[in-house]
């Protein structure tokens, strides 16, 4: 069965359930990390605020999007696509603006597709090959290909933060356990620094380090003068400085997403689980941004299986929360709405949040949706993040 065959098969029975039991804007809030509290709490609410069709056709067909992106410059949208090694752009009224890169093994090409859009300037846009550490780097406004850089490192799933000429970025390199890397694009200069979460060094130590690699996604974020960081693995998010050094904690409190087990890594380590457990068991930490009045608001996900075999077809529910500006108190687990038919794409600019959802139609088509919510957090029911307040 094809990727997309799984996608139309699974998707009459899911779509029933979801509109019979109500799907839209379930609020939520939390606990400390992987200790559930009561459901009903509120938490933040999403507005819908607009709805994007992307055309497609044999020619430009989405297959497998890997992540999406705004562009901060003029608001289009940046899709990476694994299907057909490229990165799309396109405008805020669904057409495609541009095409960034080609399937292939030379400059500009990318082997296994493109990971997260780095949109450094107005000029240049750079995207990483998900299955080598490369960096193609293009002229933003014409697509051609300017450069290729060797990165020391795999990115994270969310874009890079840019401060000034610097870029910064999490990584995860086994030899160096590090956890934060700066690229200075003007010379290409990396310096790399911090160090990974105990349970993630825990892994690596251990002869069997599937639960590093099963989960080593991280998201940063950046606001006043400090990065906020935040693995998949984990229900805790970290407050580094930018020497990479962790100040402050926060344990996110979970409300009506699974959460994550505390003795996650041993579970997976040592009891060796079976993969769909790894896949379902647990909330994923996805995308973590900067709100434009203070405090940061995320996404995790808690994902099923559609098929396991030959690859992995996954779907998710996606759950919203807002961390307060000093990161003492969160408000969580707001279920986003979207159509269930493959696991979405989501990002943030401001107050807004983007989701990528992909449904079928009467006709049996894939369509592909940008949809947009405005965020807001003066109706939630905030829990604190600090064990044992």
């Amino acid at each position: 069965m094809t990727v997309r065959g799984a996608v139309m098969g699974w998707s009459r029975r899911v779509r029933v359930a979801l509109f019979a039991g109500g799907m839209f804007l379930i609020p939520g809030c939390g606990s400390e990390s992987g200790e559930p509290v009561a459901a009903d709490t509120a938490g933040p609410t999403l507005t819908p605020v607009d709805s994007i069709l992307l055309p497609e056709a044999d020619t430009l067909y989405i297959g497998n999007p890997y992540a999406l992106v705004v562009d901060p410059f003029d608001g289009s949208f940046y899709i990476s696509d694994i299907f057909s090694g490229r990165l799309l752009r396109f405008r805020r009224d669904g057409s495609l603006m541009l095409v960034y890169g080609r399937p292939g093994e030379g400059p500009g090409e990318f082997r296994g597709g493109p990971g997260a859009p780095m949109v450094l300037d107005d000029s240049t846009v750079a995207a990483q090959t998900t299955r080598s550490r490369r960096v193609n780097i293009f002229d933003r406004n014409t697509g051609e290909t300017i450069r290729v850089v060797n990165f020391p490192a795999l990115a994270g799933i969310t874009p890079p933060v840019v401060i000034g000429q610097e870029v910064w970025m999490t990584d995860f390199e086994i030899r160096r356990e590090t956890s934060l890397t700066r690229w200075r694009p003007t010379t290409d200069e990396f310096t790399s620094m911090g160090g990974l979460p105990e349970e993630y060094v825990a892994s690596l130590s251990s002869d069997n380090w599937s639960y590093a690699s099963l989960f080593r996604i991280g998201s940063l974020a950046y606001a006043d003068g400090r990065f906020v960081q935040g693995w998949s693995g984990l229900d805790e998010m970290f407050v580094l400085n930018l020497r990479g050094e962790v100040v402050d904690t926060a344990n996110i409190p979970v409300a009506r997403r699974k959460g994550v087990p505390a003795d996650l890594r041993e579970r997976i380590d040592i009891e060796n689980i079976p993969f769909r457990e790894q896949l379902e068991g647990s909330s994923r930490l996805r995308q973590l941004f900067p709100l434009p009045g203070g405090g940061f608001v995320f996404t995790h996900h808690d994902q099923t299986a559609l098929q396991l075999q030959p690859m992995p077809v996954l779907t998710a529910k996606v759950w919203l929360g807002v961390l307060s500006p000093d990161l003492s108190q969160a408000c969580v687990d707001t279920l986003v709405p979207h159509d269930f038919e493959i696991r979405p794409m989501e990002t943030f600019r401001g107050d807004t949040l983007f989701v990528l959802d992909r449904r079928i139609d009467d006709l049996q088509k894939l369509q592909t949706w940008v949809l947009m919510y405005l965020v807001s957090d003066e109706e939630c029911d905030w829990m604190s993040t600090r064990p044992g307040a």
